[in-house]
């Protein structure tokens, strides 16, 4: 029955869809002719707006990539973030999960007229892009059903898939979505200075910058450079041809036959078109002359959020580091250039600073276990640690007043944007003003003298511009306008506002003069500059920039600007629209640009009557396949299938066969309710051989479990309390001749463990590191009358300690105790290779949590009786140091080497009966190499060598396995 669990576990994988929403909200859902639109009460106009959207989405997507998905799109409307994103799946059915937060930040995703129709026809065409199949794969389709191996567009490089969607985003004629943007013009001209990355290493789920962005990046740019290179008839034509390919990865094969070049040729082709394309804007900036400041923050990647404080000794500044190899972090520069981290921070975090009331921040954390929003931490100086000021506050960013003692703050529920004036504590005092006609507020900074907040505000029909709320009137004043996205105002000491801009294809630092209602370019970068700050009159300004590196942290001085080999210039006044002051904004927009281009593609959606949400309703199964398993004992065929809701709450499994040589049907069944419930019953045929290796016994093997588990979610760290039941029979079911039989057997377990994790993985980690795992297990056989008898107590702890940039010193020890007649402790062996499913998966199945007795120990071999006992005791230690990042592969197999790492290590373990009379020690080293896998997966496997100290049982093993060691 394993390879039936290993099939099921490669869905979850693909899939994506566990656990996605909060299933204790009260959901709903309306439908139209092609959609399903799921919600939580209290977000229907949201969902209503989706329909619409994604009716039309679905209209112009479906005719543009020639296909019509058979069956209804389910589309969740989730609110239970407040981070901006979305996914989207084929598996079981399509559905997407749309997060609906809008983009408060220049983030490649702040390029929009409307949000959500963005947001939609991102996802709308990954729906139909990857349900789309034609020849064999649809044909199969009709007889297995939406078996995933039957979706031959989800085994594309991933920078294809989201390249597609987000070329389909973009609209050059609207001047919105990612593939016209002016930051990811900017990255990618940041790229071509310093070098394009090849094919080989755009293919694999790279983590080096630009990261996460770089199939966006390099996906959009490409799916541009074919529709005007060959034309958007061949990229169309590029996409069905794919749509049949039954054996996957013949990516090359399809651009032969398409575009008349492999993939490799053409990406050649394709980064001569960017350097003809970007090199005369990097020409054109240098020509005017650079002006950048010169990077004080030691660490580039996402580092930003910058803040500077004037003292009686100079400028102390304070800033988030994110290194990618560690935690968000926040640092402070004192006034002597001295730089210290003061508090570990979650990512995304947001900072204000003010001289006596100290260090303001907000940022992301779980407010239950399903719902991650941001709230307002303040740094605690004489503690060296940050105090949370409220909880599930939805509070995006927060500034203080100038007297300390309050604070302004942007609140955000469901798309309803507010200013909200709290105390030093974080209580709400008054709100000051409330959003209409979906207005979104980004940054905001406050006067000096506490009467105005300057903020970087969307409006429809506008886009994002710079304005200024009086708290006393209760009103707006716009200072810019037009469609240039102007972001990250603050003022600056004497009064002006500092702020970011796009202009002539770049976001430059500008600087807006009140008193003249003039504008100067403060720098002119190649890359890019964001958020800034001053700390005093005429000092100088420090800000968040962008390099091929990522972003990091610039000092900028006011009164030499640095500049290239061009020449020199000064800042100068720059053209940008000016609003009229005093001309106060009505709360009225201009016309609702998506709902002009609703109309064009004449669709009006009919909103049907809400009714409550029925998992039933897309529980039914979808897919099956069949198995088959032939050896000289067997002979067995079966089918295997599974399956969840549209809101991934209820998850399932089912597998039959039947054996015709043992004449005997086998099967299981799981079931898992989010992450709180999971319940399987296994029906198993278990042989033994004789001698003469014909089949002396049949015995029948049933097993049931259930888990049920309280787990406790925390960005940096979590926890879970599980219970769990486990029966276990073993019975004779039939005997050869003249063998005896066996009395049945049972092992039943109760259990219960307390699980506790505060080791980070970064994306450039080599290892987890800054903190533990904890794993303590108590099991009881007597109460359900087991055959096994007496009590398992299990302690775990593995402690991760960086001793580098990259480098981990690993301890683990293990302590198991048994009383009385327990299944029994086994060490031996270097480790499973399903241990790579176990790390993934064990909280869903169990396996590695309950009625687990088997341990590594290497240089020892496997099923040793010297390594055999009720109580086990086990020590390890590992210094894992890095030795290079590779991130590449080949093309077609898709298979490529990510990392990889050494491992030297050394262990000593004992199983024993009462207490321990020999340890075994030993020692080795591994290579670990992170495996870059058909584009999108990536699998650990490591080499080793390790040698057994005892002169008995003692052996030099050598070994390849998957997954790590610990």
């Amino acid at each position: 029955m394993k390879q039936f669990v290993v099939v099921f576990l490669c869905l979850l994988l693909v899939s994506t869809n566990v656990f996605a929403v909060d299933p204790n909200l009260d959901w709903k859902t309306i439908e139209s002719e092609h959609l399903y639109i799921h919600f939580s009460v209290g977000n229907k106009a949201l969902a209503e707006r989706a329909l619409d959207v994604a009716e039309a989405a679905h209209s112009r997507l479906t005719n543009e990539l020639n296909w019509h998905p058979v069956d209804k799109t389910h589309i969740v409307i989730s609110d239970e973030t407040d981070s901006p994103n979305g996914f989207a799946s084929p598996i079981f059915f399509n559905r997407t999960v749309l997060f609906v937060a809008p983009p408060t930040s220049v983030n490649t995703l702040e390029d929009f007229d409307d949000w959500l129709t963005t947001l939609i026809f991102h996802e709308y065409t990954h729906i139909v892009h990857l349900d789309k199949s034609a020849g064999s794969p649809e044909y199969l389709r009709n007889i297995f059903g939406r078996m995933f191996l039957l979706f031959p567009n989800l085994f594309q490089p991933s920078w294809v898939i989201e390249g597609l969607a987000t070329h389909k985003e973009t609209d050059l004629y609207r001047g919105v979505g990612r593939g016209q943007s002016t930051l990811f013009a900017s990255m990618m001209r940041v790229e071509v200075a310093n070098g394009l990355q090849p094919i080989s290493h755009v293919n694999f789920p790279v983590a080096t910058w630009p990261a996460g962005a770089t199939r966006y990046l390099y996906g959009v740019y490409f799916m541009r450079f074919v529709s005007e290179q060959y034309g958007e008839d061949k990229l169309q034509l590029w996409v069905d041809e794919y749509s049949d390919n039954l054996l996957p990865f013949f990516v090359n094969t399809n651009a032969n036959q398409t575009l008349g070049k492999n993939l490799t040729e053409l990406w050649d082709e394709y980064q001569l078109w960017l350097e003809k394309k970007f090199k005369p804007q990097i020409k054109a900036i240098k020509s005017r002359g650079i002006r950048e400041g010169v990077q004080i923050s030691k660490d580039a990647y996402r580092t930003d959020s910058v803040r500077a404080v004037a003292t009686a000794t100079g400028d102390e500044v304070y800033y988030v580091r994110n290194n990618g190899y560690k935690r968000a972090s926040l640092m402070h520069i004192n006034s002597a250039g001295a730089v210290a981290e003061l508090a570990e921070l979650n990512n995304g975090a947001d900072l204000d600073v003010h001289p006596v009331a100290g260090v303001l921040l907000t940022q992301k954390e779980f407010c239950n276990n399903y719902t991650i929003y941001k709230d307002i931490y303040l740094y605690d100086e004489e503690l060296s640690r940050l105090k949370r000021l409220t909880k599930c506050g939805r509070y995006l960013f927060a500034n203080w007043h100038p007297n300390g003692k309050n604070i302004y703050a942007v609140h955000n529920d469901a798309n309803e944007f507010e200013i909200h004036l709290l105390d030093k504590s974080g209580q709400l005092q008054e709100v000051l003003w409330r959003a209409s006609n979906g207005e979104i507020l980004a940054q905001i900074d406050v006067s000096a003298d506490g009467k105005n907040i300057v903020a970087s505000k969307w409006r429809r029909g506008n886009g994002w511009n710079l304005e200024l709320f009086n708290v006393e009137k209760r009103s707006w004043i716009k200072i810019t306008k037009g469609v240039s996205i102007t972001a990250n105002p603050q003022f600056s000491p004497d009064g002006n506002i500092l702020f970011s801009l796009e202009a002539d294809g770049a976001y430059n630092l500008y600087r807006y003069i009140v008193a003249s209602r003039e504008v100067e370019q403060l720098t002119n970068l190649i890359g890019g500059a964001f958020q800034s700050s001053q700390a005093s009159v005429d000092g100088a300004i420090y800000y968040a920039g962008y390099s091929a590196e990522g972003y990091a942290i610039y000092k900028l001085k006011t009164d030499k600007l640095v500049v290239d080999d061009v020449g020199a210039s000064n800042a100068k006044v720059k053209e940008v629209e000016v609003a009229e002051v005093k001309d106060q904004l009505s709360d009225s927009s201009s016309k609702e640009v998506v709902d002009d281009y609703l109309k064009t593609i004449n669709y009006e959606a009919a909103v049907q009557q809400e009714s409550d949400y029925s998992a039933q309703d897309s529980m039914r199964m979808r897919w099956w396949f069949p198995t088959l398993v032939l050896t000289e004992q067997r002979s067995e065929f079966g089918f295997v299938t599974s399956g969840n809701d549209a809101l991934g709450i209820h998850n399932y499994n089912f597998a039959a066969s039947y054996d015709s040589k043992l004449d005997k049907f086998a099967g299981q069944i799981g079931y898992a309710y989010s992450d709180r419930f999971f319940l399987s019953a296994v029906k198993l045929n278990e042989i033994t051989l004789q001698a003469s290796d014909e089949i002396g016994r049949i015995s029948d093997r049933n097993i049931v479990s259930a888990i049920v588990a309280f787990p406790i979610k925390k960005v940096q760290q979590q926890a879970n309390l599980l219970f769990s039941t486990i029966f276990d029979k073993t019975s004779d079911e039939k005997l050869a001749s003249g063998v005896i039989p066996a009395e049945s057997f049972e092992d039943h377990l109760l259990g219960i463990a307390l699980l506790y994790n505060s080791a980070d993985l970064n994306p450039l980690s080599i290892s987890l590191n800054d903190g533990f795992t904890l794993r303590l297990v108590a099991e009881d056989s007597n109460l359900l009358n087991s055959d096994f008898t007496g009590q398992v107590y299990t302690f775990e702890w593995r402690q991760y300690i960086r001793t580098g940039k990259e480098s981990v010193f690993a301890f683990r020890f293990l302590q198991g105790w048994g009383s009385d007649q327990p299944r029994a402790f086994k060490l031996g062996g270097e480790g499973f290779s399903d241990n790579a499913l176990d790390i993934l998966f064990g909280s869903i199945t169990g396996e590695a949590i309950f009625n687990r007795r088997i341990y590594a120990l290497r240089g020892y071999e496997e099923g040793l009786p010297q390594l055999r006992g009720r109580r086990a005791q086990l020590l390890t230690t590992e210094w894992r140091f890095p030795i290079e990042r590779l991130e590449q592969g080949i093309m077609a197999p898709p298979i490529g080497v990510m990392q990889w790492f050494g491992v030297v290590f050394a262990e000593v373990g004992s199983a024993y009966q009462d207490s321990p009379d020999t340890y075994y020690p030993s020692a080795g080293f591994e290579v670990t190499a992170d495996i870059g896998l058909f584009y999108n997966l990536i699998l650990r496997t490591r080499v080793g060598y390790a040698h057994g100290f005892d002169e008995d049982i003692g052996d030099d093993r050598v070994y390849l396995k998957i997954g790590s060691s610990f």
